[in-house]
């Protein structure tokens, strides 16, 4: 008996301990759901490894060799509407295994969210409920990234694993496609003026793109979903007003930018059925370069901002929807001139694409999942 129990405890100290690995998130890198980047923070620097399956033997398995603590894995996602398990694993570091859905064949939703930074914990019960295919976000992810040992520092990522911990069972089972705005980019105090030398903000979005793997060149891409015939196209536009100063934070918007193109190439050469514009900036850009915007914007489906912490649907005389979304409580509203739809209160946005009938159903959606506003619209002639 003795000799058991000396063996029993001897077995218990020689067993592997392995660390928990505390955080993992989805995101797409390519420009479709047919592939995921399965993303994590590891203790200690090490290998990547992500196993991944129809089921939670998975028998798939992608490395990628290497030292590092953030880890990147794109794993292939092409069937439709199904549920994919995975673990991924740095050295000892393990996670537990985790699963998400799919894009289906039919009836995508997708939900999107402005100012998370300023949220506090929101509840996200209702969005949950959804059960949103995708999350994308309209800025304002963090407060700031302003590392209050190193002022400036433009490497600093704990807001954003702040964030991506504070729903960590969502972020690992739910892809997500974040946009910047402004305190996205945020790592100096502002002072009372724009200062000339000051390093206020970060403009190529570093921290920002170390821990989010997007298409394109990530401040700025496009991303399609075929079997919702949609096109998400993502800007980096925010307080354009503080252009050319120290307090300027966002690529260049004005025509002959690198950025202007970019857009008035996507939107002329876009063939799905709906197009649908995030960005960060006041609805009323839509007036910059001579009303240019406006037009580009317009040759779209909709226009989704989270400049605002309010619910807002404003439509101009062409008839396009100018939206705003705001997952943060409420506070100033900048009423757009042609709003007809304007409540300053938490909310969220939910897209429903029908492909059948070739709709699509957009919500503003209070954070309790009453709706504020619902608009159905058709598929946009394709030239």
């Amino acid at each position: 008996m003795r000799r058991f129990e000396f063996l029993a405890v001897l077995f218990v100290f020689v067993m592997p301990v392995y660390a928990q690995v505390e955080v993992v998130w989805l995101t797409h890198r390519s420009s479709t759901p047919e592939k995921t980047v399965v993303n994590w923070q590891s203790v200690k620097p090490g290998p990547s490894r992500v196993c991944y399956g129809s089921d939670a033997a998975c028998t798939q398995e992608v490395r990628v060799e290497g030292e590092r603590v953030l880890h990147h894995v794109e794993i292939t996602t092409p069937q439709r509407g199904i549920t994919v398990f995975y673990r991924v694993e740095t050295g000892d570091q393990k996670s537990e295994i985790c699963k998400f859905q799919t894009c289906p064949e039919d009836g995508v939703r997708v939900a999107v969210v402005g100012d998370w930074g300023y949220s506090g914990h929101p509840d996200l019960s209702a969005l949950k409920a959804d059960k949103p295919h995708m999350l994308m976000t309209v800025g304002d992810n963090v407060a700031s990234i302003v590392n209050p040992a190193k002022p400036g520092d433009k490497t600093f990522i704990q807001p954003y694993i702040g964030m991506l911990k504070s729903e960590a069972g969502f972020f690992a089972s739910t892809p997500f496609m974040p946009i910047l705005g402004n305190h996205d980019k945020q790592i100096g105090s502002r002072g009372k003026k724009p200062e000339p030398g000051a390093a206020v903000y970060d403009i190529d979005a570093t921290a920002y793109l170390s821990v989010f793997a997007l298409p394109d060149t990530g401040w700025r891409w496009a991303f399609t979903i075929p079997q919702a015939d949609v096109t998400f196209l993502a800007l980096d536009m925010h307080h354009l007003r503080d252009f050319g100063t120290s307090w300027q934070t966002s690529h260049d918007h004005h025509k002959g930018a690198e950025q202007f193109q970019w857009y008035d190439e996507q939107t002329k050469k876009a063939t799905s059925g709906f197009v649908v514009t995030l960005l960060n900036a006041d609805s009323r850009c839509r007036n910059l370069e001579k009303g240019a915007w406006h037009e580009m914007f317009s040759r779209g489906t909709m226009f989704i901002t989270g400049y605002g912490y309010y619910a807002e649907r404003a439509v101009e005389s062409n008839g396009f929807p100018y939206y705003n979304t705001c997952i943060a409580k409420s506070g100033d509203v900048y009423r757009d001139p042609k709003a007809v739809v304007c409540e300053p209160i938490a909310n969220y946005m939910l897209l429903v694409f029908d492909h059948s009938a070739g709709k699509l159903t957009a919500e503003l959606k209070r954070l309790d999942g009453s709706v504020i506003d619902r608009q159905t619209y058709g598929r946009r002639a394709v030239k």
